[in-house]
């Protein structure tokens, strides 16, 4: 019995002592008290410090794993903190702890009138009639008249800004989309993502999610237009899964002969509609709609338990992991036959996959060389031979992965240490060496 309370008290007492070893952690991270620092105002910035006489830059304060940098040449007696990352002593502004060229220190303005702005948080300096965007000049900015918008969004009288070398004609006031983050920004009936205009129809734009858009006719993925996908009917299902008023999609790939309207999702792998059932957005040719319910559903997303063999590059079957014969990382056997990546090979059995190299990179399968999974086009099965790291020859030519190199003679070439091929602009491959 006193054994089980000793275990019981042994189990209490480890969670307690990690919370009290990451809070001493956390004070010593956070507290520069412990590295002989004292933060010149920790109410507006935990980057600078006086340290031994000297200012001393430390991003986010993290004196644990970054440590601190002198600023050279910065004066203590006369140095201020700005903002989170703009200081200033009697000749230079900062920031991040680097100089800003061109700043000067007596005609200093933050710019904080924006949409989402806070007073010790703008990226935008106004200083001698300059404007500095994350401490580098917006060149011909006019500072009478800039101010901050969102982000990294910011305007003045003629043009809106992002950041340093982006900047449209104004238009009209600038807006934040609804719903949206600080890399979207309505601009009259333009829609600009991270710096780019991505959409024209600004009143019809709508955000779904943080990752999707929508206008009168697109989708929109991180800013992208989505080829394929239609606005119309668009609908995010799960993190994995969406559809349209024409298909479904496993991620943003179209998935085969799907019915949206009646397209159900059983679980992150598994789905199904009146016509198929599909797995990880492929066909599943041996399973019926009728005998896969949830629960069977659940059985086939077990990786271990399952195998997908592809018989085409959107059809796949669903087999036991034991009954598979890995012959390569690219080639499979199950039930005497042999499935590779894509497809299944036609008359193909497994003995007649030949392994070429330790590395079971390459192989030949009747005429045919293989890397990985990738035919190497032209080359002469009966003289076909792995020279070492993805070169290869044969009577003809020397080969680097898949591609001819053009200025390598087969009789006569030797392998060295970092040689590669690289494409030209004509897209021939030519010999190079790793610098």
């Amino acid at each position: 019995m006193k054994i089980l309370i000793w275990i019981g008290i042994i189990f209490l007492a480890i969670p307690l002592v990690g919370a009290l070893i990451a809070l001493i952690i956390g004070l010593y991270v956070n507290n520069p008290s412990t590295h002989n620092a004292t933060a010149f105002d920790s109410k507006i910035s935990n980057q600078y410090y006086l340290r031994d006489g000297k200012v001393v830059y430390v991003l986010d304060g993290n004196f644990f794993q970054i440590g601190g940098s002198p600023i050279e040449g910065a004066d203590p007696d006369t140095f201020s903190v700005i903002s989170q990352s703009y200081a200033k002593d009697n000749n230079s502004v900062y920031y991040d702890g680097r100089r800003v060229e061109g700043a000067d220190p007596s005609s200093i303005q933050l710019v904080t009138s924006g949409i989402n702005a806070s007073k010790y948080e703008s990226g935008y300096l106004i200083s001698g009639g300059k404007v500095f965007c994350y401490g580098q000049v917006i060149e011909d900015a006019d500072a009478a008249s800039f101010s901050y918008l969102l982000g990294s969004y910011a305007m003045d009288k003629e043009y809106l800004y992002y950041y340093i070398d982006v900047k449209f004609p104004r238009k009209t006031m600038p807006e934040a989309i609804k719903n949206a983050n600080e890399r979207y920004l309505r601009h009259g009936e333009q829609v600009i993502y991270q710096g780019k205009i991505i959409s024209n129809e600004a009143s019809r734009f709508k955000i779904i999610n943080d990752e999707y858009a929508v206008d009168g006719q697109h989708v929109y993925s991180h800013g992208e237009i989505v080829e394929g996908m239609i606005a119309d009917g668009f609908t995010v299902i799960t993190p994995y899964y969406r559809k349209d008023k024409n298909q479904a999609y496993y991620f943003n790939t179209p998935i085969p002969e799907s019915d949206p309207s009646t397209f159900k999702v059983l679980n992150d792998s598994v789905a199904k509609d009146i016509k198929h059932v599909y797995y990880r957005g492929y066909i599943v040719d041996n399973r019926t709609v009728e005998e896969v319910s949830r629960s069977d559903a659940s059985e086939l997303e077990k990786m271990w338990k399952w195998k997908s063999l592809h018989l085409s590059p959107m059809r796949v079957i669903l087999v036991p992991t034991d009954d598979v014969k890995d012959i390569t990382n690219n080639f499979y056997a199950y039930n005497n036959e042999v499935y590779s990546r894509n497809n299944k090979l036609l008359g193909v059995k497994p003995e007649d996959v030949v392994i070429l190299d330790d590395g079971k990179t390459f192989v030949r399968i009747g005429s045919q060389i293989f890397y990985y999974n990738a035919v190497v086009e032209g080359a002469d099965p009966n003289t076909f031979t792995v020279i070492a790291d993805r070169f290869s020859k044969d009577a003809k030519h020397v080969y680097w992965e898949v591609y001819k190199v053009v200025d390598a003679d087969p009789l006569t070439f030797e392998y060295e240490e970092n040689l590669y091929a690289d494409e030209n602009d004509a897209g021939k491959y030519y010999l190079k060496r790793w610098e």
